[in-house]
């Protein structure tokens, strides 16, 4: 994955419902200019430094995700493959567990509205 669609979709992870004009304004980016990037136009070094401004204002507010961040690029440093492995596991069975009680949580309440 090129490093514009990378950062493209941590953006997207970090503020999924923001429409174009939110995005501008975040960014300072036109709106114009904001639909052609997410539309596959090449990124110029500028905008890329807008977008990765705006991740970090955002793990900024999270601490735990910042401390999250530096432990993995830590792990990736000094862990052997089996321990990536084992933590790679961990928290696929983590989010798994999560998903599933979403979508049980939500099957549920569909249920009951419809009842």
């Amino acid at each position: 994955m090129s490093l514009q669609k990378n950062i493209l979709n941590r953006y997207r992870q970090f503020f999924p419902e923001e429409t174009l004009k939110e995005v501008s304004t975040r960014t300072g980016i036109q709106i114009t200019r904001v639909f052609r990037l997410f539309n596959g136009k090449t990124m110029k070094v500028k905008e890329l430094e807008a977008f990765e401004a705006a991740i970090s204002l955002k793990i900024a507010e999270n601490p735990s995700y910042a401390r999250l961040s530096s432990l993995l690029e830590k792990s990736a440093a000094l862990l052997t493959n089996d321990e990536l492995k084992k933590v790679a596991d961990h928290l696929d069975r983590k989010l798994a567990a999560k998903n599933f009680a979403r979508m049980y949580i939500s099957h549920r309440q569909s249920d009951a509205i419809i009842a």
